[in-house]
């Protein structure tokens, strides 16, 4: 004969065991109904774990009240086929069976024509049973409907492990998840047939029945069986965790009064139960907040983490690296996955992206974390901004200077050209082949120097490029606003630099987004010189003054666009003219 102690225990334990499946099961189906309704089976599923946890429910009441909780009990158990029959439909419409509406059909006549027969003829009793205050035993009316229950739901389970071994990958996995889960489901509940076979033992099986809410939940979050996002994901683990914290303090704080009794008197039960109240509330607390941690961390922001982010965002060089260090905090932070909600950084604009369902709590973390991403956005544009004008102060002086060169210099070289008109004849072409080369520097030095002003007009690109006299793979209709002389320009330029270096030079367009390749098939750009290619006087082709790619960058820029290396299969060299937004 078990002790006082010992019937106390293992009475608070069914109750809690059966209370929190079905406040578990209730979770899981509200989840579903608000968050993934719109998802094939989440009806199905719900109406499924709503019998869960009506069932659950129906037998935990008897363990409470007793014998006056025979009318619900017994009314919920007689309609338990309806769910056994919602199981079958979802197991046969998850696995893509093409006998889906005669077996749904005939599964939820019988599970009707079964629950009726329950209702009008009764389906048992509840009595009292090894010191348990009430429990369920079935009439031969009611191990017929629960017979024909436990039908429909092998039924499923054999379809269900047959999809199991059918399919693979992902849906083999989805599948396993939801076999594991119902068949703990199964096992659980023969600890209720203890009382109607005579076993005398404890009913220890219904102690696994919250491992079937366990494992099914697994099985969403883990496989993605239904296909929610982040938050409805993590919101899916703060309830169970939070249920289950509520259970564990509820048992926790009621088993000093289970053991000890009922007290004697209204005083005395009063502030028994106050205490306990009190006790549970004091215990909830903690574990609430572990809950919290647990499904969405990061939720607390001191000054000490503002004055980090801070510090590790000012050390981002540019935009690019800004951004990647921005997403990598805050995925370290509040504990993302790499395809999950993240930020974007255009300027000094920052915009959080997939956080619309994000808790309150967690969402004001990620606002705070974007305003210092913001600030160290608009430090990087106005840095940026210092750099551009003391750039363009610089080419101002540049240019001036240049002028004053231009000037000085080319009235000395019409002197010298002109005084060498009486030399031998290979003499004068000497001094006018240098003086030419003077001149075009001079001219080069002038066009990097200047402040380009450009007058954009709509051009057709087939016809610009057929100028120049190579091959080209443009569409006739192609068209962009630039300026005709500059265009032409730099297409000047990067097809003498091809042809000095080359033997096929071509032109090549695309249109999304809007880019021109000048390539060839010479010896390539050496790999030390690539990432200065740009600046003046760093490449040198055979009689070139080594400002050609700098004034095309130049160029580029006041067109809003760039000019890269680009790669293309069967060419050594292409340089790509990328157009930005119409200047």
């Amino acid at each position: 004969m078990l002790s006082t102690m010992d019937t106390a225990v293992g009475l608070f334990s069914y109750i809690g065991a059966l209370s929190l499946t079905a406040l578990a099961s209730a979770l899981l189906a509200m989840f579903l109904a608000l968050r993934a309704r719109a998802l094939p089976g989440s009806t199905l599923l719900a109406v499924f774990l709503g019998g869960v946890g009506l069932w659950s429910i129906a037998q935990a009441l008897p363990a409470i009240f007793g014998l006056e909780a025979s009318p619900v009990t017994t009314t919920l158990i007689a309609l338990s086929p309806l769910p056994a029959a919602a199981f079958v439909h979802l197991v046969f419409a998850f696995a893509l069976c093409g006998a889906l509406r005669p077996v749904a059909i005939v599964s939820y006549a019988i599970a009707a024509f079964a629950a009726l027969v329950g209702l009008v003829f009764g389906v048992g009793e509840v009595v009292p049973w090894r010191g348990f205050p009430g429990m369920f035993i079935p009439s031969a009316v009611g191990w017929g409907v629960l017979a024909l229950a436990a039908l429909l739901s092998v039924a499923g389970h054999l379809r269900l492990a047959r999809a199991w071994r059918e399919h693979a990958g992902q849906h083999q996995r989805q599948t396993g998840a939801v076999f594991i889960s119902s068949l703990i489901g199964l096992v659980a509940l023969t600890g209720f047939a203890f009382p109607a076979l005579g076993i005398n033992a404890y009913p220890w099986p219904v102690l696994l029945l919250p491992l079937y809410s366990v494992v099914l939940v697994y099985g969403i979050l883990r496989h993605r069986f239904m296909a929610a996002d982040l938050w409805a994901r993590r919101g899916l683990v703060w309830l169970l965790l939070v249920a289950g914290a509520g259970a564990a303090s509820a048992l926790i704080a009621a088993l000093p009064l289970a053991l000890a009794g009922r007290p004697a008197g209204l005083f005395a039960t009063w502030a028994a139960l106050a205490a306990t109240l009190a006790l549970g509330l004091m215990i909830l607390a903690p574990l609430k907040r572990l809950a919290d941690r647990v499904a969405f961390p990061g939720g607390r922001v001191s000054e000490a983490d503002v004055a980090n982010w801070r510090d590790r965002l000012a050390a981002a060089p540019d935009e690019g690296a800004l951004v990647e260090a921005a997403r990598g905090l805050l995925r370290d932070r509040l504990n993302l996955p790499a395809d999950g909600p993240t930020l974007t950084v255009a300027g000094d604009v920052v915009a959080l992206v997939g956080w619309d369902d994000a808790p309150p709590p967690t969402r004001h973390v990620a606002e705070r974390f974007a305003i210092i991403v913001a600030e160290s956005a608009r430090r990087l544009a106005a840095a940026r901004l210092l750099v551009e004008a003391e750039r363009e102060a610089r080419l101002a002086e540049i240019g001036a200077l240049a002028a004053t060169i231009a000037h000085d210099l080319r009235n000395p070289l019409g002197i010298v050209q002109m005084a060498a008109t009486g030399a031998p004849a290979e003499v004068r072409a000497e001094i006018g082949e240098q003086v030419a080369r003077m001149n075009h520097l001079v001219t080069d030095i002038l066009d990097y120097a200047r402040a380009w002003t450009i007058a954009p007009q709509p051009l057709r690109v087939a016809d610009l490029v057929a100028a120049l006299g190579v091959e080209a793979q443009i569409p006739d209709d192609l068209t962009l606003v630039a300026d005709r002389q500059a265009l032409l320009r730099v297409l000047t330029n990067l097809v003498d630099n091809a042809r000095a270096l080359g033997t096929r030079v071509a032109v090549f367009a695309d249109r999304e987004p809007l880019v021109l390749d000048v390539c060839d098939d010479g010896p390539g750009i050496a790999p030390e010189i690539v990432d200065s290619l740009f600046r003046p006087f760093v490449s040198r082709r055979p009689g070139g003054t080594g400002l050609g790619l700098a004034i095309v960058r130049r160029i580029m820029e006041a067109h809003g666009g760039t000019v890269t290396l680009a790669h293309r299969e069967g060419w050594s060299t292409c340089f790509r003219l990328t157009f930005g937004a119409k200047p």
